[in-house]
């Protein structure tokens, strides 16, 4: 059987097909966890007799692996389940990997063996890992969960939400993605807060503004806005912040020169009588547009000239940073001094 992705998997799961081997690896863990429950619940119900279910780690020996899957159910189940979780058979001697080969290829129809990935992402390019692969994909399903596209993710906020029946719109989930990044289990965490807050109602843009933690794409749009608002004292306060937090002074410029960057996409295309919903299609920013509309209230504040004089601070301060041991927080505040300077000299 070839291997699957989630979408030809979840529908697989819902039909009346008998598969009864699983891998389940991939890098998100969400979806492994959701579901390894899933068939969990399948099998033996949600809330099974403790005789139905084995679970395998690391620290078992194989021989464990071996009694439970070729063992009888109990008289009060039809089947057994079997989760082997986090297992490393890279070092399996040839031996070891065609007796698992072999045990998976006879697994009784009144066994499900699963084994899953949920906290390790171990290759399967190779040795042992390999041949539980191979093996699997013969006899059962293999299911590779990859990092969800954008589009994907802010789909999935929204189903989530609609489970806890809470309204959310796919352009506010779009924006819960850009303030978090696109770890499934932290997007998870933060819908889960809004949806805590908004029991039974709407999650609104300043609920997310006011309770979603910000990544550092966000939280650095909040220091540019800092600066070219003309607030010096908490553009310097929050690179101190993103400092103690360990962000490197280089991650942060490269994203503040992206945001003066878009300003400058902005203006631009305005003044070349481009929408901003026609430049956000042409640069692929999908729903991802609201950064752009950031961007042109910002560019209201700068002028032409004042928006180039800070492209080339932030491009000098870059290069510093990468060409010399001067430290970094203190190249920051002097940038920020700089942009403000640039800024109060071209409204006056």
């Amino acid at each position: 059987m070839a291997k699957m992705n989630e979408a030809e998997f979840k529908a697989r799961i819902k039909s009346t097909a008998e598969d009864n081997v699983f891998l389940l690896y991939g890098d998100e863990k969400v979806q492994i966890r959701h579901y390894l429950e899933k068939l969990r619940e399948r099998t033996v119900g949600k809330t099974p007799d403790e005789f139905c279910c084995r679970t395998i780690t690391q620290e078992d020996e194989l021989q464990t692996l071996y009694d439970a899957v070729l063992s009888a159910p109990s008289f009060l189940a039809e089947k057994i389940f079997v989760s082997v979780l986090d297992f490393d058979f890279t070092s399996l001697s040839d031996a070891e990997a065609d007796e698992l080969a072999a045990l998976i290829a006879s697994t009784p129809l009144t066994t499900v063996l699963v084994f899953a990935c949920p906290t390790t992402s171990p290759s399967f390019a190779k040795g042992g890992n390999k041949k539980l692969l191979n093996a699997v994909d013969k006899s059962g399903v293999a299911v590779s969960f990859e990092q969800l596209s954008d589009t994907a993710l802010e789909k999935q906020l929204v189903y989530w939400a609609t489970k806890r029946d809470v309204k959310l719109n796919e352009y506010d989930a779009a924006r819960i993605v850009s303030y978090c990044g696109r770890d499934l289990a932290l997007l998870k965490n933060e819908l889960d807060k809004l949806c805590a807050y908004k029991a039974h109602a709407e999650i609104t843009r300043d609920d997310i503004e006011k309770f979603v933690t910000k990544n550092l794409e966000a939280r650095i749009f909040d220091l540019a806005s800092y600066i070219i608002n003309g607030s010096p004292d908490k553009a310097i306060s929050q690179i101190n912040i993103l400092i103690s937090q360990k962000e490197s002074p280089q991650g942060i410029i490269s994203v503040l020169g992206g945001v003066y960057v878009d300003i400058y996409r902005v203006r631009a295309a305005l003044e070349s009588g481009e929408s901003i919903d026609s430049l956000a299609k042409r640069l692929n920013y999908g729903k991802r547009s609201f950064v752009l509309q950031k961007a042109q209230r910002h560019s209201k504040k700068l002028s032409n000239s004042a928006l180039r004089l800070s492209l080339n601070a932030i491009a000098d301060t870059n290069a510093q940073l990468n060409s010399s041991s001067a430290d970094g927080k203190i190249l920051l505040e002097k940038l920020v001094a700089r942009l403000t300077l640039i800024r109060t000299e071209e409204k006056h």
